[in-house]
């Protein structure tokens, strides 16, 4: 059922998306081919237009809706219908920069993974792919005007952290949950799903630990404004400090931290503090009955008013 809604709400926004396209940005379609060229700046208002009607059709739409068929309260069923607590606020911002390091280094050793020789064409492809996102993403991030970083931080920032989150931890974890019967198993395949669907693999492994990192934040406290904020902070990073450094900030630079020939120094005490917060996290967190990963304690928490 969630399959079909989100292929239903990525069809229709589409086409929306298309029209919309057409009349406000006076581009027909015919010539909608020559967007793919993102070092041509008259290309990227259009493609940042896509960029986030695609995500509010794919990731924001399809689990509000969701969220109604099956409790007719999409905000319960999400669970951010209760503000998160200061402490565990402060902890998730804190931990979000603390594990950098640890994920530029796993970063560094995904880079250097190669395939068997057999699947070469592969590897060809997977660098491509990473090229031109590394390309789109340099285009979206180089504004020079505040409205064009307001744009940004709503295309890049908020759009992905709520949708993704509502999509990937709000929805998929808990199906997953309720299939496997086993929350970890759920969280980490949830993670993987996550990861892969960024379609950027050489930075698949530091995706894949922030997914399980998300996963774990909500399944704690049962709350999504914790693993939202985590994302919001992940992503706001690169977008303010390209624009307001940007004659001094490279967003590659952000990616270099912890890394280079000492960085298990930075890497392993970034660790032990990251453990350190995620355990004060889990400490100071209770799952409540709202989240077991299944609609159906969901909907009895419902019922019972």
């Amino acid at each position: 059922m969630f399959t079909l809604i989100t292929v239903i709400s990525v069809l229709v926004v589409m086409l929306l998306a298309i029209v919309a396209g057409i009349v406000l940005f006076r581009v027909p379609l015919t010539e909608w081919m020559n967007l793919l060229d993102v070092t041509d700046p008259a290309n990227v208002p259009l493609l940042k237009f896509l960029q986030i009607t695609q995500s509010l059709s794919m990731f924001v739409i399809p689990p509000i809706i969701f969220g109604w068929f099956v409790v007719r309260d999409p905000w319960l069923y999400l669970n951010i219908n209760k503000s998160p607590d200061r402490k565990r606020v402060t902890v998730v911002l804190v931990l979000t920069v603390l594990i950098l390091p640890v994920l530029n280094l796993l970063s560094v050793l995904n880079q250097e993974l190669r395939l068997p020789g057999f699947l070469s064409g592969v590897e060809d492809w997977m660098k491509s792919a990473e090229a031109q996102a590394g390309d789109l993403t340099e285009a979206f991030l180089t504004v020079n005007t505040f409205s064009g970083y307001l744009v940004n931080v709503l295309m890049v920032v908020l759009i992905p952290a709520f949708g993704e989150e509502f999509f990937f931890r709000g929805v998929l974890q808990k199906i997953f949950h309720r299939w496997f019967r086993n929350p970890h198993v759920a969280i980490i395949f949830v993670a993987i799903i996550f990861s892969a669907f960024h379609m950027q693999f050489y930075g698949f492994l530091p995706r894949f630990v922030l997914g399980v990192l998300f996963g774990y934040l909500f399944f704690w406290s049962g709350n999504i404004w914790y693993p939202v904020l985590a994302h919001i902070i992940n992503n706001f990073l690169p977008v303010t400090l390209t624009y307001f450094f940007r004659n001094q900030f490279d967003p590659a630079e952000l990616d270099k931290i912890g890394t280079g020939p000492e960085a298990w120094i930075w890497a392993i005490p970034a660790l032990v503090l990251s453990i350190s917060a995620v355990v004060y996290f889990y400490r100071n967190s209770k799952t409540p009955k709202i989240y077991h990963g299944d609609t159906e304690n969901t909907e009895n928490h419902r019922d019972n008013g």
